[in-house]
């Protein structure tokens, strides 16, 4: 039973996902979210970027049991010119600067 279903569209990748209702001697309670979806998505290795559409599946309720998610592509951006080469010179410590020594007392 396929619960995912992908399809790529221009710049958009759209997952449609389909469950069962429920019904207590055959089918079990499964409900599915964005995180689930992200997560078939890097399992099936596709790559993707940002959640446009959300939705949630839920078997409990028949009207939940169809939903669409739309991510888009993740587009490979050219990465920028390599900076040139900067020469970092080391900071000089300042000179110690003189003390002057107090005057000793002689006792008598």
């Amino acid at each position: 039973m396929d619960i995912f279903k992908i399809t790529t569209e221009n710049d958009k990748i759209i997952v449609e996902g389909t469950l069962e209702p429920h019904d207590p001697r055959r089918q079990r309670r499964m409900s599915f979210t964005t995180a689930h979806v992200e997560q078939f998505l890097t399992e099936s290795e596709t790559e993707f970027g940002s959640c446009i559409q959300e939705s949630e599946l839920n078997n409990s309720y028949a009207e939940s049991c169809t939903g669409t998610w739309i991510f888009e592509k993740k587009i490979e951006k050219p990465l920028d010119k390599p900076a040139e080469k900067v020469i970092l010179s080391k900071e000089k410590k300042a000179a110690p600067k003189k003390k002057s020594k107090a005057k000793k007392k002689t006792s008598k």
